[in-house]
């Protein structure tokens, strides 16, 4: 019996709160309207009889309802702080980049393009998609051809912003594109 219930209140718990808010309303509008309201409806014994489901019924909505708020409220900061965090992150790793880093990433600021293909079993660009400042985005290619990789939306803004951050012993850039076995 325990179980069940503690079951029942998970599961209406994962409801949403878009669910749970009618469902509240009805439940204050019974206890809190007026006898006289109850009497037009003709819900006056119902309001009576169940009044304990009902008071627990609209607390439980309230709770469940409140937190949502209460969630959506906090997630706009929170959201602008994550954002904050990673591209100081990003731009704190995009200045201690390599040579080899800075000659792949050369690539998508020279040629002013998001996409660039690289070998998935080099190291480098491992470390770069570690970072999560490169990403692979098509399944489709090769071990020895490579694999298209597009640069983070947050790593193209700040090395667009900061051409200087690229500046190293070369000017060269590398892409893997056809280069092939031979």
């Amino acid at each position: 019996m325990a179980t069940e219930l503690f079951t029942a209140i998970v599961e209406a718990i994962k409801l949403a709160p878009r669910y749970l808010a009618p469902v509240g309303m009805v439940a204050g509008l019974l206890l809190f309207l007026p006898e006289q309201y109850l009497q037009v409806l003709g819900i006056t014994q119902l309001a009576e009889d169940y009044r304990p489901i009902l008071g627990l019924t609209f607390l439980f909505c309230l709770a469940v309802v409140a937190i949502a708020v209460l969630k959506f409220i906090a997630s706009g900061p929170l959201s602008l702080y994550y954002r904050w965090r990673r591209k100081r992150y990003l731009k704190d790793r995009l200045s201690r980049l390599t040579e080899d880093e800075k000659q792949i990433l050369r690539f998508y600021i020279s040629k002013q393009t998001r996409t660039n293909v690289l070998r998935v079993d080099d190291g480098v660009v491992q470390g770069l998609v570690a970072d999560r400042i490169i990403f692979r985005s098509a399944n489709m290619g090769n071990v020895i051809e490579g694999f298209a990789h597009n640069i983070a939306d947050g790593a193209w803004q700040v090395l667009n912003e900061d051409h200087s951050l690229l500046d190293g012993t070369t000017n060269f850039y590398r892409t893997d594109k056809d280069r092939g076995l031979y």
